[in-house]
């Protein structure tokens, strides 16, 4: 090899950022560095800076150490190929006292990303949070303060990401907020603990103010939501998701806050699986009074909206806790503080061709409250039955032998399709841990 060819070589492999013209080509600085773990992420900035506008960002197939956080907003025109591993360090101390506010429920983020016309190709990469240590640090805590959101995709229009995959997320895997014609295909997401202590908490995909937004084909298997419409998310399109474990796809949670009304309209979910789940389709809000207890935002309720023109249709579900659900009182169920005060408007809500087994005597409860009844709500289809019926066995720890439909302050109800035959507790949980008899409460604990 002659010394300019061994020059080119060397640059070529140099841990930094390759930029020719308008590309940018990243490589780890592990590779100058005899292979130790060494701070890429000035590397990763720099080359947003360089090649975000009107250009191409490229990680090679290579390990990138992330041990502080990343800004890379503002992009324009720009493409982005993940071919590597990202991996976050497990510097808790760190994260917890550096990560970017999302404003949220006071939640940070690891990444902020975005920006007006951009790519965000995951091509055969993936985004490693190193989820464990923070699991096992947050012992099933709600929102352990400084938790990171692995990413959150802010202030974008036009932005489509495909083939993402993200393992171990700290917390929330992917947030968009604030954005507009935002896309997600082939979406990957696993968080799945080693230890005694869950993944509570780490939902796949969460939208927050956002509008025109599309995913299809995603898995995501998870302790916590696996699709969550926070709120003001509009017209929101969902298809051909797998989720497995936590607690669903919903719409939710909304209310929390009195000055912001959520207004979450135009919302299909459709060809969804479901698989050993605590919920499965369903709206949750924060009762109608403000409730203070302090936890990292995790606290609130008296807002009001509306929530209009929400679809389900076509799901499957297998050994799920509770299939269907509408709640207006969901953060507070257990101590029964202010339910039955939620002034949060829902209406023109269907579930359509929605079939599998529940893994309780539970097939649905829908409540609504005395303030604000709800109108248009309507099953076509469903045929949810208990796990124990297609084992033809009893209902066991309840007097009541058959599959309950909870119901309270439907309008409409004998037209709504729905089997109502039982009524639907203000205070009813969105976590069930067996059979309900026809208290509709006795075995919430």
């Amino acid at each position: 090899m002659n010394l300019w060819n061994f020059a080119l070589f060397v640059t070529l492999v140099k841990g930094w950022v390759v930029n020719h013209g308008t590309t940018c080509t990243l490589y780890p600085e592990s590779l100058t560095h005899h292979g130790q773990e060494v701070d890429d992420s000035p590397s990763i900035q720099e080359a947003f800076d360089t090649c975000g506008t009107n250009g191409t960002v490229v990680f090679t197939d290579n390990v990138f150490h992330v041990n502080t956080v990343l800004n890379t907003t503002n992009l324009l025109n720009c493409d982005v190929y993940l071919r590597g591993e990202l991996r976050l360090s497990t510097n808790i101390p760190y994260w917890r006292t550096h990560a970017i506010s999302v404003v949220l429920q006071d939640q940070v983020t690891a990444w902020l990303f975005g920006g007006t016309n951009v790519n965000f190709y995951g091509q055969g990469g993936f985004y490693n949070g190193q989820g464990q240590a923070w699991y096992n640090a947050n012992r099933n805590e709600s929102n352990q303060p400084g938790r990171p959101m692995s990413m959150t995709f802010y202030n974008s229009t036009n932005l489509h990401v495909d083939g993402l995959s993200v393992i171990q997320p700290q917390f929330w895997a992917t947030f968009v907020w604030a954005s507009q014609n935002v896309s997600f295909t082939n979406l990957f997401v696993n968080a799945t603990s080693d230890s005694k202590w869950g993944t509570m908490n780490c939902d796949g995909y969460d939208s927050w103010q956002s509008d025109n937004l599309y995913i299809e084909n995603a898995t995501i298997i998870t302790g916590d939501d696996c699709i969550a419409a926070k709120g003001n998310t509009t017209n929101l399109y969902a298809k051909n998701i797998y989720c497995e474990g936590g607690t669903g796809i919903t719409i939710g949670s909304i209310g929390q806050y009195p000055e912001t009304p959520d207004y979450n309209m135009n919302t299909t979910f459709e060809n969804v699986k479901i698989k050993n789940a605590m919920d499965g389709a369903y709206i949750k809000t924060w009762q109608g009074t403000r409730i203070y207890t302090p936890s990292n935002g995790d606290w609130g309720g008296g807002g009001t909206g509306l929530v209009k023109n929400i679809t389900f249709r076509n799901f499957e579900m297998e050994n799920v806790g509770l299939p269907i659900q509408m709640s207006q009182c969901v953060y507070s169920a257990n101590s029964d503080k202010g339910c039955n005060t939620s002034t949060l408007q829902i209406e023109d809500v269907k579930w359509e061709n929605i079939r599998g087994t529940s893994r309780f005597n539970v097939a649905s409860s829908i409540y609504c409250s005395d303030e604000r009844p709800c109108p248009n709500i309507t099953f076509d289809r469903v045929n949810i039955t208990s796990v124990n019926t297609t084992r033809h066995l009893p209902y066991y720890g309840t007097d009541v032998q058959h599959q309950i439909f909870q119901c309270t302050n439907i309008l409409g109800q004998n037209g709504s399709g729905i089997p109502c035959n039982q009524a639907a507790p203000s205070n009813f949980s969105q976590w069930i841990y067996g059979n309900v008899d026809s208290s509709g409460l006795a075995t919430l604990t």
